[in-house]
């Protein structure tokens, strides 16, 4: 079975090898966590843009936004400018290109996979958990 799985796998990156995607990342989140290990990884990456949320609110950029939105908005290069300087600091940066292979798309799907409450405004609101996505 793993010999299809490993052809067919082989074909679908053959397929896009000359599009811009990063559909088929072989990261560790993908390939090789258990279940109870990406939902911790998904908690972590919560809880990493929830801070960056946070700081930038303190320093009055995107006061007005709530996280969603602040998570929606937030361009990859902005991250990766964070997460992989030395003032983001080494294990953000380790964190993010170990476990994502530096994949920001599925960073943020991860951290969205989470389910712990987020501040809205200075105020707690529940978040609606987000239906789990079907594991191919």
């Amino acid at each position: 079975m793993a010999e299809y799985d490993n052809k067919a796998f082989n074909a679908m990156n053959k397929a896009t090898e000359n599009e811009a995607t990063s559909l088929f990342t072989e990261s560790e989140y993908n390939t090789l966590s258990s279940g109870e290990e990406r939902a911790a990884y998904d908690v972590k990456a919560h809880d990493i843009l929830l801070d960056m949320w946070n700081s930038d609110r303190v320093k009055n950029k995107f006061k007005n936004i709530d996280f969603d939105r602040y998570v929606d908005l937030l361009k990859p290069e902005l991250f990766e400018q964070r997460a992989l300087s030395r003032k983001g600091g080494q294990e953000l940066g380790d964190f993010f290109l170990n476990v994502y292979e530096g994949d920001f798309d599925q960073f943020k799907a991860s951290a969205l996979r989470a389910i712990p409450k987020t501040l809205s405004d200075d105020v707690e609101s529940p978040r609606k958990p987000r239906p789990a996505s079907p594991r191919y």
